[in-house]
This record gives structure tokens, sequence and C-alpha cells, in this order.
């Protein structure tokens, strides 16, 4: 049952353990999210509670002030790196140029207050042209090049990160449940400082989650309101809120990453709300030289594959083990994510559900998997959903929405004995 809590909200020393255990597996994770998320969301068995929540009570947060703040670190237009040759900044229509040079003329830091409708960064680029940041703009020179850091309520924050994350257009109680994953995953790491050695919690990328690449719209901005302060919490614990597009008929956990036990908010259920997206079945034909030369890359030799199998599946049907047979031996690969990237489409055409055809990426749709092997020519990939399938499908929730059921009921399916906690 998905309950409002009352009482201080901590991060200690179990999760940030847990946070540590699952960091190595994270840094690889999140690369894959720029394909996934172009589309959203997944789902978890078990009754729906439709109690009515108790009556939110706010708490003191970490700031101590009315709202807590976040530290976002500003890549460059490709996403490729922290360091920019140069700022080109307006604020209250004036434009000026930052450089290593001036900035280090400065002091080696400049901090750019808040400005009138918000400060216009022109030397960046995003989805939507040149994005305009709330807050403040702390500017670094460092060896590399400029370092800049927007600082900024959270709340704000998530304006600007649920658009980017999840369509504007899907129904309002899948965007909020969207907003409180999104919340606690930022309130995660705001405690954990992992940008420190920049002075940042996060970065604007698919490294953490994408910030900016689209301006905050009226419909995801209610969305943020209308949640205001609530995060995922067990036992007064915030979670990992995972979520990823479409799911393939059931979802994952953590357990696809290597964890020894599923963690205790996670839960692998049966999700048919998103089976009508083009991305729950798709099929996809990879030349047998193109697993060749991963092999290759892998082994660091040049080898003759003979055989390619499946050796195991995770309960959900996630494959978690692949096996690459060559002339002197095997090639094991025993996580999702390495398994979809030895996988990799690219320069192959994927056909989707609805006989869409979409090139391939550097990784494969999804772990969920069967393979039909053509010796010598081709292995054909048959799969379903996007994303790597742990948490909340995002298509999936807002089919759920269209059902009519809330954000609370969205979240209690996805994940497992959770209540909602008020941080602001």
């Amino acid at each position: 049952m998905l309950l409002f809590l009352t009482g201080m909200i901590t991060v200690n020393g179990a999760l940030a353990e847990q946070a540590d255990q699952k960091s190595e597996y994270l840094a690889d994770l999140k690369k894959q999210m720029q394909q996934e998320k172009t589309q959203p969301g997944e789902t978890i068995q078990g009754e729906v509670s439709t109690s009515p929540v108790e009556q939110n009570k706010t708490v003191e947060t970490k700031t101590g002030g009315d709202e807590p703040v976040i530290r976002v670190l500003l890549m460059d237009s490709g996403y490729n790196s922290y360091f920019h040759p140069e700022l080109v900044l307006v604020c209250n229509g004036k434009e000026t140029v930052y450089t290593p040079e001036t900035v280090k003329a400065e002091g080696g830091s400049v901090t750019v207050p808040e400005c009138g409708e918000g400060i216009r960064i022109t030397s960046i680029r995003r989805q939507n042209g040149n994005p305009v940041y709330e807050g403040s703009l702390h500017i670094m020179a460092k060896e590399e090049g400029i370092v800049a850091v927007n600082e900024l309520p959270l709340e704000s924050y998530l304006r600007a990160v649920v658009p980017s994350e999840m369509p504007s257009g899907y129904e309002k109680e899948a965007l909020k449940a969207q907003a409180v994953c999104a919340r606690t995953y930022a309130w995660i790491h705001m405690q954990e400082h992992g940008l420190e050695e920049y002075g940042a919690d996060v970065d604007d990328s698919v490294n953490y989650q994408v910030y900016q690449n689209i301006p905050p719209q009226e419909s995801t901005t209610e969305a943020v309101q209308e949640t205001n302060g609530q995060i995922l919490c067990q036992n007064g614990e915030p979670v990992e809120t995972y979520y990823f597009s479409t799911s393939a008929g059931v979802t994952s956990t953590d357990e696809i990453w290597g964890a020894d036990a599923a963690a205790s908010y996670l839960k692998s259920v049966p999700c048919e709300f998103d089976s009508e997206e083009p991305w729950s079945r798709w099929q996809v034909e990879i030349p047998w030289q193109n697993l060749e030369d991963r092999v290759e890359k892998e082994t660091g030799q040049p080898e003759s594959l003979i055989g390619i199998s499946i050796t195991e599946k995770q309960e959900s049907g996630a494959v978690t083990g692949l096996s690459a047979i060559t002339e002197t031996g095997t090639l094991d690969l025993e996580d999702e994510y390495s398994i979809r990237e030895f996988l990799s489409p690219a320069g192959c055409v994927i056909t989707e559900k609805d006989g869409t055809g979409t090139e391939g990426g550097t990784l494969l749709p999804s772990s969920y998997f069967e393979l039909t092997v053509v010796p010598q020519k081709s292995v054909i990939v048959t799969g379903g959903g996007y994303g790597h399938g742990v948490g909340m499908s995002q298509n999936g929730a807002n089919e759920m929405a269209k059902q009519g059921y809330d954000y609370e009921e969205i979240l209690d399916y996805f994940y497992k004995d959770v209540e909602l906690e008020q941080i602001s």
C-alpha cells in the first residue's frame, strides 16, 4: 500500500553501501538511456491499493531553508565533455563571453547570479535550441577548459527534467509518477555528492537525468507542482526509482545487473499495459561478420566465430548470459548491458511491431530476446521492450493513467512496499 509517511528523510549507511554496489553497473547503464528515453517507461505484479493516503506533513530539508538546492554540471552541446572552450551567456539582454583566460583573471571562478528571465547560454545547444537556466551559474577555469554548474531549487530543476524524460503529451497521472521518480532520483544524488570535484551533485545528461534538453512545459510543470516535494521511500529511505521506455510484457529487478538478490523495493511483474506499443516486439538481423569483429574486440585477437547461444535468463525472461564460441575458446558475457552492447544492431534495421523500420544503435533495444542462428551468415534477434526493464515502464504508466489509475497506484504497481514522503 502506498502511504504518505511523516518524519525526517535521511540517507543512511545502508543506502550509501547499496549505491556503491550498483555504481559500476549504473555508470554503464546510464550511457544507454539516450535512446531509451526517446520512448517512455515498466510494471510490477500485485494488487493496486485504493486505500486513501494519509495526510502528508512537511519535514525539514538538508538546506534548512524553504526548498533544497541542487547543483547541475552542464555538459557541452554534444554531451561529450564537462569542459567548454568558452561560454557565451545572455542575461537581461547583455551578452558576456567567458574563456579560461578571462575566468582565471577573475581568480579562477565567477558566479553569475540569477537574473530576470533566466540565463541563456548560446554556446550550448539542446533539442529545443539554446537552453535558458533558472538560478545562478558558477563558472570555473580548469586545465581542460571551463566548467559550468547551475545551482537552483530542486523543484525548478524538475520542471526542466520531466519534459526531457517523458513526452509532455502523456497523461497527467503518468507525468506525476515520473515527477516523483525524478525527484527521488535527484534527492538521492544530492546526498551522495558524486560530482563534488566539480562542485556538483549531478550532470544534465543521461549519466544522471536529462535536464533542459526540452524546456518546461505546462503539463509537466503541473505534474511537478502537484507532487511538490514527494519522493518514494521504503522504511524511511529513498529508493532507486529506475524507469525505462517499454516492457516486453514483464519487468525485471536489479538482478539483471549482477545483484545477488533483488532490492527489497523492486519486483518482477507482468506488464501488458504497453503491449500495443511499437517497441513491445521487434526483430533485427545481425551479420555474422559484425559479431566476429566484436569477439575480436573483446579478446584482442582475430577469431573465427563458430556459434552463439543464450546461457542464462532471469525469471522475467531477461537474458543475463550469452556465449560466443570460437575455434580457440568461449567468450562469456554475463550482464545485461554487455550483452546488449555485444549484440549491437548498429548499421542494421530493426523492424518494430507495427512494421516500422528503425536504424539500430549501439545497444540492442532490450535484453528480452531469442536467437535464431544461421552459421556463417547472421543471427536473427527477436525480442521485445525498449530499455533495461527495471522499475517503471513509462509507456505502461501512460496506459495505466488512460485506464484511470492515479500516480500513487501507478507507483504502487511498479515498486514494492513503498511510501510517499515529503521533503519540502
